[in-house]
């Protein structure tokens, strides 16, 4: 089976890290009008800076995934952290903190929760589709040690 078959797969990834990207970055004006309620947007910025490498992964496993494989696990694994990072900050804190869950800010809370529980499970289908990759790619054409940034 040629890496080809796998292109849908690889754009599909490209395409929802793009777009969980931009949604991070819409969501930041809704943090924003919710400041005095949850206490400022300064910590959900640190978010928004390390998501900005998936985008940046999957766009090298898009165009040469034979030759960039050694990010297959990367990938992976920033994924993983990811999610059990979001499903312990919302076990943890989401009851917790219901400062917002007011009239006026409810709706805006409900899109933030129901957008990052949405960008969560793709995150995790994400992961699947990844780890089908690395395992569907042929074996025989694995890069030498050192390649593509490797040490």
């Amino acid at each position: 089976m040629t890496v080809a078959v796998y292109k849908p797969l690889r754009i599909t990834l490209f395409a929802f890290d793009l777009l969980r990207i931009l949604f991070l970055a819409a969501s930041l004006p809704l943090l924003s009008v919710m400041q005095a309620a949850v206490g400022g947007v300064y910590p959900y910025l640190v978010y928004l800076s390390s998501n900005a490498l998936f985008p940046l992964i999957s766009f090298f496993l898009l165009i040469n995934p034979l030759g960039y494989r050694n990010y297959f696990p990367l990938y992976m694994s920033g994924k993983i952290i990811a999610v059990v990072l979001f499903y312990a900050w919302a076990l943890l804190s989401l009851y917790s903190e219901t400062g917002y869950v007011v009239r006026e800010h409810f709706a805006q809370g409900l899109v933030l929760s129901l957008g990052s529980f949405c960008v969560c499970l793709l995150d995790t289908l994400s992961v699947f589709g990844t780890w089908l990759l690395n395992k569907k790619l042929p074996r025989e054409q694995v890069p030498e040690f050192g390649a593509n940034g490797g040490l």
